[in-house]
């Protein structure tokens, strides 16, 4: 069963991945966060690896490049809401008004 974290964690990191924030990751470090992708969306995969996997996701997407031109303000946003849902940050991140 999919938790909310869990669900957020997986769309956040599909998000960032889609905004190029891991390019610059080796290919083994990409394939480990497809593995993460592919067992976290099978309802078979056991609680322990469901946790090992999720950890690993969590841990892959703390290397994201949020800096590049191509990662948009939502990706930001829910990347902090999910540092947020695993405890990893209290801070916030500035509106486009505010960085600028």
């Amino acid at each position: 069963m999919k938790t909310r974290s869990e669900q957020l964690l997986v769309n956040a990191a599909g998000q960032l991945m889609h905004d190029h924030a891991f390019d610059h990751l080796s290919d083994e470090k990409l394939n480990r966060i497809r593995q993460s992708f592919k067992r976290l969306s099978d309802n078979k995969t056991s609680l322990l690896d469901r946790t090992k996997h999720q950890n690993e996701l969590l841990d892959l997407c703390s290397e994201a490049d949020l800096f590049t031109e191509t990662t948009s303000q939502q990706s930001l946003q829910q990347w902090y809401a999910v540092m947020n849902c695993f405890g990893l940050n209290g801070g916030r991140i500035p509106s486009e008004e505010e960085a600028e």
